[in-house]
Parts: structure tokens; C-alpha cells; sequence
């Protein structure tokens, strides 16, 4: 049972013990980065409880765990945003609600999955509270979200939550290396820029221009934190063309002064990284107190964006900000 899971060894002991002791609860919240492996735990949640196998729950090989694999068993529906739409509907939700009164096709449990759950409209989610508040037996509810922040505090407070941490380098190593070939210093490279998450790691490797585009806007946010009032423009402008680049970037900038964070506050970045001269520089220009506002700033921005706002507008307001923390 989970033993496709690498590296989220507490979490994966207590959902065994609920699922033996049969105490299952009957909604969770999975946060934690992108890419991190919460949809992958919660396929492997879904097997574990419904395998026909009874002497190695979550087999693998059976029909049932086969068919979750490949997202077509009738139990186990899972919804997110459609292609090419940024948020997760009202529509979607209500359809998802109209089933549960279905009982399981085949096993004990209907389970329900929202991945990208922060992306639910608050029409979906106000939708989706009553379900959670007064939840048929056979149903589980699990939400996957990357920013917990931003879903609603009564839907939060009725689930049963789990934070999943990033990866330690060796975790991360050996599920790269499990998944495709590259040389071990492309990997380290990789690993050093995904900040813990196996998927980012493995999307930076499969993609190098993110790596260049990345370091192209610490550069330019830089010099809009030394003062160039242009970049308020020029930023908003690249930043405002594609939503999902956006947030894209938005979490990258998160990520990354959460990094130089923990530079201002004496401690060593994860798994002991050694920082790079973007991370000096960034640490010399900032204050703890100013740059601890400037991740609020980003927070409220990817709390804004899930909406369809005019980016180029929140951006600049954005920018607007940060230079006037900076500024002091």
C-alpha cells in the first residue's frame, strides 16, 4: 500500500492506519507546491480503498486499479479546470454533486477528487460546501490545492488536511532518475531550481527555456527593486499575455523569496543548497521585514488572479506595490 509513493512517508502511515482501522474520513485537503505528488497519493488513496485485491490493497494490477490509473473507473471522478479555461466552474461542481447520491458501482466508496481545487470559482465552492457539510456515507471528498489559502475557511475546516512538504534531494534523485535519463549534473541543476518538486524537476528538464525565461524575470524584477519605474510596465506587459504563464511565474516568484527568506533569517536554503549569485544579490538588496511583504504582496496577487481580472492591470498594481515596499 503506497508503496509507489516516495518521500511523504508520514502522510502515507496515517492514511494506511485510517484505511485498516477503518476510519476513514470523508473529506481531505492535500496541499503543498505544484508537482509535488498529492494527485498521485490521492490515485493511490483511491486504490488502496477500492482494490479487489485483499491481501495487497492498492495491487496495481487488478481491473480496478488499472482503470484509476487511467482515470476511467465510475467511482472515482475527478475534476479540474477544463482545457484552456483557468478556473475550475460552477457547472462542473454541480454536475460532480449531481452523482453523489449514486451509490458505488462496485466498491464501498465514491471518491470525489478536485485537483487544482484553489481554482474553484466561490460559486463552485459555496456549491460544493453543502455536500461537504452533510456528506452521504459512501462519498469521499479530496481536494488538492497548491495555494490552501484561497479556498474558503469553511471548507477547509471540514476536511482533514495534510501538507505535503518538498522532496529531500535524495527522494528527489531517485524518482527523476526513475523516470527518464539525464546526466546527474543536468539533474542536480534541475533539482536545485524546482524547489522540492519532482514534477517541476522533471518539467525544467524536459523544457530549458523555462530555466532561461525564469532567470530573464529575476533579472528584470531586480532592477524594478533598485528602482527602474519602466519595469513596472514592461513586466506587467510580458506577464499579462498568457494566463497560465502567469501563475506560472507567480508561483515561481513566491517560491523564491520564500528562498531569500530564509537567507535573511540566517538559515540554509533546503537540503542545504548552496545560493546562487541571483540569490546574493537578492539577499544584499533585502530587508526581512520588506521582503516578508513583498511574498504578502505576491499571495494577494495569486488570491486575484484566479478570476478573470484584467491581468495586465493586477500585475502593474502588483509591481506599483512591491516598489513602494522596497522603497520604503
Amino acid at each position: 500500500m503506497f508503496e509507489k509513493i516516495q518521500g511523504h512517508q508520514t502522510i502515507t502511515d496515517h492514511l494506511e492506519k485510517e484505511i485498516q482501522s477503518s476510519e476513514v474520513s470523508h473529506a481531505y485537503l492535500f496541499s503543498g507546491i505544484d508537482g509535488i505528488g498529492k494527485k498521485k497519493t490521492a490515485r493511490e488513496f483511491a486504490k488502496a480503498l477500492l482494490c479487489q485485491d485483499q491481501h495487497d490493497k492498492g495491487c496495481g494490477h487488478c481491473p480496478v486499479c488499472t482503470q484509476i490509473d487511467h482515470e476511467n473507473y465510475p467511482d472515482v471522478k475527478i475534476i479540474g479546470p477544463k482545457a484552456g479555461e483557468a478556473s475550475i466552474k460552477i457547472s462542473q461542481v454541480r454536475e460532480m454533486i449531481s452523482e453523489l447520491s449514486i451509490k458505488p458501482y462496485s466498491g464501498n466508496w465514491r471518491i470525489n477528487i478536485i485537483d487544482g481545487a484553489e481554482r474553484m470559482t466561490p460559486e463552485a465552492q459555496n456549491s460544493l460546501l453543502k455536500s461537504l457539510e452533510e456528506p452521504l456515507s459512501y462519498n469521499i471528498f479530496i481536494l488538492i490545492t497548491s495555494h490552501p489559502q484561497t479556498i474558503l475557511p469553511t471548507i477547509r475546516s471540514r476536511c482533514q488536511s495534510y501538507h505535503f512538504q518538498p522532496l529531500s534531494i535524495v527522494d528527489m534523485e531517485a524518482i527523476i532518475l526513475r523516470e527518464a535519463e539525464f546526466d546527474r549534473i543536468t539533474v542536480a541543476e534541475a533539482i536545485r531550481a524546482s524547489g522540492g518538486s519532482p514534477g517541476m524537476a522533471l518539467y525544467l528538464l524536459n523544457n530549458s527555456e523555462i530555466q532561461k525565461e525564469r532567470t530573464h524575470y529575476l533579472r528584470e524584477l531586480y532592477s524594478l527593486l533598485k528602482g527602474d519605474e519602466i519595469k513596472v510596465f514592461t513586466l506587467a506587459e510580458a506577464l499579462s499575455k498568457d494566463k497560465a504563464t502567469s501563475q506560472e511565474i507567480l508561483e515561481f516568484f513566491i517560491h523564491w523569496f520564500y528562498e531569500i527568506n530564509l537567507l535573511l533569517e540566517g538559515h540554509p536554503l533546503p537540503d542545504h543548497g548552496e545560493p546562487n549569485p541571483a540569490h546574493r544579490a537578492y539577499h544584499q538588496l533585502l530587508q526581512n521585514e520588506k521582503n516578508q511583504a513583498i511574498i504578502k504582496t505576491l499571495f494577494e496577487m495569486m488570491a486575484t488572479i484566479q478570476y478573470n481580472v484584467n491581468l495586465r492591470l493586477q500585475w502593474e498594481k502588483c509591481f506599483i506595490k512591491i516598489m513602494k515596499i522596497q522603497k520604503g
